[in-house]
């Protein structure tokens, strides 16, 4: 009943804490600690932070619940205890202040218990995480020497490997070299031989080892120049610690002459499309060879003579619908097979366009040449075109003066087109190599370089001290690249092809003189992966040769 009285006396008329009149009081807000009438509540609501506040209908609040929020902790007068905390607990201050001590004692143990409980769990944590962290320092470690000892074990396997590779491939070279030596000896012996049938004038029985000695340097003639060379080359796979193995292997180089034909005329340049129909330039015409209708010699199937004001003709190279764009001492000009008109794609005004390229996008890459120029800094050395003669200058490569991209003349360019991985490098796609032929300075020194996408210099060859030296200089007449990416190089004076990897380094040097070929000057590649080489014309007739290669 007291509780009961309690709550109807709450909702009884009394003074509302905002408003201070006599009115019905509604609610409490628990967090102004006042009492408030109808009016006042609906103000409340426009108070700053008021949807936050904590507001309880009167009749809600119970005995304890009436002294527990009339509890305002408030030092007062005696003259305010009546008027405004009638209801509120009273405590003399020294009672209040030991009571509050109390409780902040009790609390701050409460507090004091807790930290330590955490500092004590944050200790153990710190505990476990340097545990995990020895336990896997010595996993790692363990696991280092563990790679180590496997990786020293594949390298010292790969290692005894080549060796082994080593040791044969030197086998089979010393082997041919004591062939030929004794056959050497014994040529010598017959001569002398001879000479000694000679002088004791045994005509007869003279003409007859005449005859057998011939044979017999014919025999060995044959069994060193033949249309086939053949070689052994070490290669290595780099590794990498994670991913893949390194690997040393034993690959086999094989150039066949296939087919070889006189060509008893000049040749400026050469191409060959999917249909093998040869297309050659010399000063006023461009030619054309059926290679099936071909004996011995060529002959040709269709001649097109250039009107004169085009000028001489060079360089030249075939789109991907075997139209022929050439190279003229005016500018670039295409040949049309379907209706055989020639149209002029870009005049040059300044400079000679020196060779071309044609990637597989139909883009053309004329290299300039420079031999009459002073100073090619700041100047185009590749200018790059579409078959409209629309200038991709965004492709256009400039000799700037910090990069010393030319010395001379780009007498031979080519694009790469494979997306490849080596070790960490990626991608050739997009690149551009050429030869950098100076004419100014020593008239046989040729260096290849490769550009990287942002055009800078990603590696120079300068030839092989193998073959080359200052007595033999290194001189790139021609270029291909290959479907694997590598560029194949004539050497005129060595008469010789060096095999480069995308990387730059040498896979190896195949000796054309070995297969009788001497003196190669021109190259390019069939739809078969066949390789066309011309020769300079020594006597009569230059030499066209048709080669089946395998192993680059």
């Amino acid at each position: 009943m007291a509780s009961s009285n309690l709550v109807r006396h709450s909702q009884s008329i009394k003074q509302c804490g905002v408003c201070e009149t006599i009115a019905k009081i509604e609610v409490k807000c628990i967090d102004c600690d006042l009492f408030m009438c109808e009016t006042c509540k609906r103000n409340h609501s426009k108070y700053k932070d008021a949807e936050i506040h904590m507001l309880v209908d009167i009749k809600d609040i119970t005995v304890d619940d009436e002294y527990k929020y009339d509890s305002c902790n408030k030092l007062v007068c005696p003259a305010c205890i009546e008027y405004e905390h009638r209801k509120h607990e009273l405590k003399k201050i020294e009672h209040a202040c030991t009571d509050q001590l109390n409780k902040i004692s009790k609390v701050q143990d409460e507090v004091s218990t807790v930290t330590n409980l955490y500092l004590g769990k944050l200790d153990k944590l710190e505990k476990v995480n340097h545990l995990q962290y020895n336990e896997i320092l010595h996993q790692i470690k363990q696991d280092q020497i563990e790679a180590m000892g496997k990786i020293n074990q594949t390298y010292n396997d790969e290692k005894e490997k080549l060796e082994r590779q080593r040791f044969l491939i030197s086998y089979i070279i010393t082997s041919r070299k004591d062939t030929i030596e004794k056959q050497q000896e014994n040529i010598e012996k017959q001569k002398k031989h001879l000479h000694d049938i000679a002088q004791s004038r045994e005509t007869a029985s003279f003409f007859e080892k005449k005859e057998e000695f011939e044979r017999q340097l014919e025999e060995v003639t044959d069994s060193i120049y033949s249309n086939h060379y053949h070689s052994k080359i070490l290669q290595y796979t780099k590794g990498l610690v994670f991913g893949m193995e390194p690997k040393t292997t034993t690959n086999e180089i094989d150039v066949t002459i296939q087919q070889e034909y006189n060509a008893d005329f000049n040749i400026n340049d050469l191409k060959i499309d999917k249909r093998k129909t040869i297309w050659t330039s010399s000063i006023d015409n461009i030619n054309q060879f059926e290679v099936k209708k071909c004996d011995e010699n060529l002959t040709f199937t269709k001649k097109t003579s250039c009107p004169a004001e085009i000028g001489q003709i060079g360089k030249i190279g075939l789109t991907n619908m075997n139209n022929l764009v050439f190279i003229s001492s005016t500018g670039i000009h295409i040949l049309k097979k379907m209706d055989e008109k020639i149209m002029k794609i870009v005049g040059f005004t300044e400079y000679k366009p020196k060779s071309i390229h044609i990637s597989k996008e139909n883009q053309l890459f004329i290299g300039m040449s420079f031999d009459d120029v002073k100073n090619s800094t700041d100047k185009a050395i590749i200018k790059v075109f579409s078959l409209e003669g629309k200038r991709l200058t965004a492709k256009t490569i400039f000799n700037t003066g910090n990069k010393f991209l030319i010395n001379g003349s780009v007498t031979g360019c080519a694009t790469f087109n494979n997306e490849t991985i080596v070790g960490k490098e990626t991608s050739n796609k997009g690149t551009i190599c050429y030869i950098d032929y100076n004419c100014k300075g020593d008239p046989h020194c040729g260096r290849l370089i490769k550009l990287n996408l942002n055009r800078d210099i990603q590696w120079v060859y300068r030839g092989s001290i193998i073959i080359n030296s200052e007595k033999s200089p290194f001189n790139p007449c021609s270029m291909v690249v290959t479907e694997q990416d590598n560029i194949v190089l004539l050497d005129l004076n060595q008469s010789s092809l060096h095999i480069i990897q995308p990387n730059g380094l040498l896979l190896t040097l195949a000796d054309l003189s070995l297969v009788g070929i001497q003196s190669p000057r021109l190259m390019t590649l069939d739809g078969d992966g066949h390789m066309w080489i011309n020769t300079l014309r020594h006597t009569k007739t230059g030499k066209l040769y048709e080669l089946k290669i395998s192993g680059f």
